[in-house]
């Protein structure tokens, strides 16, 4: 665990996968995201950055989506506390926006689009926030530093969450989705994202490489990484 897993690779990156077999686990990682808390984190997160700009509204951005589960949370607390938000939830996969879109119908306030978070299409200062959850440990250094970039460019504020490199987030985590009979996917992805996921000095410097304004890395329970930074704007 000293060094990032450059060579695994999670079996959700390997293009199309069969339908059945990813929305299971797809359902998986809506149920770990609730486990663990990922889904209230980054709520909370969203909160706190809306509530100290004093904002009346809101715009967000949600990169690397999957089924759109934090976008909706959000979209959700945005609703029942009256506060208008305009909420767009993107992926790559062609696929995984068909099932967010399923999972996000008639939500109040939230589109699901097709985006590539490495180029994405939107304009500067588009978005008062741009969000990335459990993404970034899918990409090489550099490609991340290019995410973060774009997450800067088209963001006014940067949330970024991930999960954290250690012996013990590693073997949570094969306990946990073989104590709750998850499918083989996340089975074998689960741990491969630990072993792919930085830690907080090596987040730190991947902000500081992609330029990002005021940047605050840290560690939240459970081995989860926070970065909070302000866009290029």
């Amino acid at each position: 665990m000293r060094v990032r897993d450059a060579q695994i690779r999670e079996l959700l990156d390997e293009g199309e996968l069969d339908e059945a077999a990813l929305r299971r686990n797809l359902r998986d990682i809506r149920r770990i995201n609730a486990l663990l808390g990922w889904r209230t984190s980054a709520v909370r997160a969203v909160k706190r950055e809306v509530r100290a700009a004093g904002a009346s509204a809101f715009s967000l951005l949600d990169v690397a989506s999957g089924s759109a589960d934090i976008p909706l949370a959000i979209a959700g607390w945005a609703a029942r506390t009256g506060i208008p938000a305009q909420i767009v939830a993107s992926d790559l996969s062609p696929q995984m926006v068909a099932i967010a879109r399923e999972q996000c119908a008639g939500a109040v306030g939230l589109s699901v689009e097709r985006q590539d978070a490495l180029a994405l299409t939107y304009p500067a200062d588009s978005f008062d926030i741009a969000l990335c959850t459990l993404a970034l440990h899918h990409f090489a250094p550099d490609a991340a530093v290019a995410i973060l970039r774009e997450l800067a460019r088209v963001g006014r504020r940067v949330l970024v969450f991930d999960a954290a490199r250690a012996h013990l987030a590693h073997a949570s985590v094969i306990a946990l989705t073989r104590l709750l009979a998850m499918d083989a996917i996340t089975r074998h992805d689960a741990p491969a994202s630990v072993r792919r996921a930085y830690t907080t000095s090596e987040l730190r410097a991947l902000a500081q490489r992609a330029g990002l304004h005021d940047a605050r890395v840290r560690m939240l329970f459970p081995y989860r990484l926070a970065l909070v930074a302000s866009g290029f704007a």
